[in-house]
């Protein structure tokens, strides 16, 4: 049977090394494209029957959902930076098929692409700057990593469709895949400074750990934001037409500027205190974001209701994410951050399905309200389940 070991990371507390702030720069511009397809792909779709703009544009998430445990596993083989390194390579051609405009079919495979290359990039490399932090600095330096993705989302929308509008649909992609091709750049020389070591056996891949059994409730804690956040996405915009809100787009704004603002901030918290005293705090804050947009009808109200939302949103995942890494041994932290991952998967996926129904059945305020009792049992398995385990040691 497979054993793997690894060094933790050392006493020191510095998390400024060459590796961390090459990883930081990559997942700010990887992000930013992320960011961008979600505006880009439905604009090239334009004319399109909205049903086959939706199953393309939702393969992304369907497709990260399906391989994350597989990437996991991958992970924990070793070689971390090789499988970032395939996640953006793979993402660029993604782009580079976008800008072919073969029609939405063969989009709808490159975006399966893409959302496979998403979850191999993105794990990847959140499993190596997560065993590469100081212990001390955990949360700090998750929250730093976390927000440089966030910051792409503040701009990348407006940005991308700026340039369809002058350039044209096709233009666009490939400077976006110039953009992941920067971000594999800055990967090419990110070192894996704590990697799995593998020892002479394998296991069978039946055996292997395709769930972390460390990250397993974690996770489902995460759930209840990241599935009220697929809701939201998809059913704002028929909200906003219902109670004549002028400009629904500032509330993504306001969710966005509010991520930034609290994920390094909160991951400091994070490194100080208990953490039930920043995740519970953060969960109670989106469910009091959701019920303030359930009963919204002004856009000041709106904005205060992103506000919160997007606070506890981004606060519930940094503190999640230094959680999980905090107790799992470094020879299980790349199946850790997939189970961890599958959250924000499964979650825009049930979030924009399962409670469609519940939309159509009743209303979006209504399920908005009803949506609002997810964070709240969130809080309940987190302190109840969550709460009361113990941290692993992170040294062979």
């Amino acid at each position: 049977m497979t054993v793997r070991v690894a060094d933790g990371p050392s006493s020191s507390t510095s998390m400024f090394t060459r590796s961390y702030v090459l990883a930081v720069i990559a997942s700010h511009l990887y992000f930013f494209t992320y960011h961008a397809s979600i505006a880009e792909v439905p604009r090239a779709l334009s004319g399109q029957p909205a049903w086959i703009i939706g199953i393309v544009v939702g393969a992304m998430g369907l497709a990260g959902m399906i391989v994350r445990p597989v990437v996991g596993v991958w992970l924990d083989g070793g070689n971390r930076v090789r499988m970032a390194k395939m996640g953006a390579i793979g993402s660029t051609i993604a782009f580079v098929g976008y800008a072919l405009d073969l029609g939405p079919w063969p989009m709808l495979a490159f975006r399966l692409l893409h959302g496979l290359t998403m979850a191999m990039f993105t794990t990847s490399l959140l499993a190596v700057v997560g065993a590469a932090v100081p212990a001390v600095r955990r949360g700090a330096g998750v929250g730093l990593y976390q927000t440089a993705g966030a910051v792409g989302q503040l701009y990348a929308a407006p940005v991308a469709i700026g340039l369809m509008n002058t350039l044209g649909a096709s233009p666009t992609f490939l400077l976006t895949a110039g953009v992941v091709a920067a971000a594999l750049i800055g990967v090419w020389t990110v070192h894996d400074t704590y990697p799995p070591v593998v020892r002479t056996t394998v296991t069978p891949w039946r055996e292997r750990a395709w769930v972390s059994r460390s990250a397993f409730l974690p996770a489902l804690v995460f759930l209840s934001v990241t599935a009220p956040w697929g809701a939201v996405t998809a059913f704002l915009l028929e909200f906003a037409d219902e109670r004549s809100l002028a400009n629904p787009g500032l509330f993504y704004t306001v969710v966005a500027v509010s991520q930034v603002g609290s994920r390094a901030s909160v991951g400091w918290l994070a490194d100080r205190l208990k953490p039930s005293l920043t995740v519970v705090p953060a969960l109670f804050a989106a469910s009091i974001g959701l019920l303030l947009l359930s009963v919204t009808h002004s856009q000041s109200l709106l904005l205060v209701s992103g506000l919160l939302y997007g606070l506890g949103l981004a606060s519930t995942q940094t503190s999640i994410v230094a959680l999980v890494i905090g107790r799992t041994p470094p020879a299980g932290l790349g199946s850790a951050m997939a189970t961890y991952s599958v959250a924000w998967d499964v979650g825009l996926v049930v979030g924009g399905t399962l409670f469609g129904f519940v939309v159509n059945a009743t209303s979006p305020a209504t399920t908005f309200a009803i949506l609002a009792l997810l964070p709240i049992a969130g809080a309940a398995l987190f302190l109840l389940r969550v709460a009361r385990g113990h941290e692993v040691a992170v040294t062979s």
